[in-house]
């Protein structure tokens, strides 16, 4: 065989497994691989239960590789699961790694837990909007076929949740902020008086 026919197969050959790798992802994107239960006590509490999902695949994630991202408001604690660690930036998303080994996400029931200052709740389902307010979870990491563990992809995929609302201002509460602003913008907006 010709160098140039040996390159030309091996290139086929590559360029069949990318589509193969892709298509495993897109396949896997589109049934769940994780399945997210919310709970809450009305009391601030609030707690994320990943179980398995639909499809036949399983997220693996490590310290080096993929992570659990949430948004959460209010923020005053943070419950991990043993094995598990988490971090929270200036927006108030929280991120989970486990911090050693690879973690099959959902094949036993992983609980992570928020405590809020708010306690009345809403859905965080938003993904793809500007500057959202309740943002989707994102899970993130490989692919792995649950029964025995093979890597199919890297990916991520995001879920719905069930977390704490942020108040909006009150009535009342907007009826004094102009009580008060009244007089300063009288004063400011008065004819200088001559001496």
């Amino acid at each position: 065989m010709k160098p140039a026919t040996v390159r030309q197969k091996i290139v086929s050959i590559s360029k069949s497994a990318a589509i193969l790798i892709l298509a495993s992802a897109w396949m896997a994107s589109a049934q769940s691989s994780v399945s997210v239960t919310s709970s809450t006590d009305g009391n601030g509490l609030f707690s994320y239960t990943f179980n398995l999902g639909t499809s036949p695949y399983v997220w693996g994630i490590s310290p080096d590789n993929g992570d659990i991202v949430m948004q959460s408001h209010g923020i005053l604690d943070i419950i991990s699961p043993p094995g598990w660690a988490a971090t929270v930036d200036a927006n108030e998303l929280i991120t989970w790694q486990p911090t050693s080994g690879t973690v099959y996400v959902g094949e036993s029931p992983l609980t992570f837990s928020v405590l809020s200052s708010y306690t009345d709740s809403t859905v965080y389902d938003q993904w793809g909007v500007e500057d959202p307010t309740y943002l989707a979870g994102l899970i993130g990491g490989s692919l792995y076929t649950i029964s025995d563990h093979q890597g199919v992809a890297l990916g991520y995929e995001t879920f719905s949740f069930v977390g704490p609302q942020v108040p909006e201002p009150s009535a009342l509460a907007l009826g004094v902020l102009a009580l008060l602003l009244v007089k300063p913008i009288r004063r400011f907006l008065a004819p200088a008086s001559e001496p």
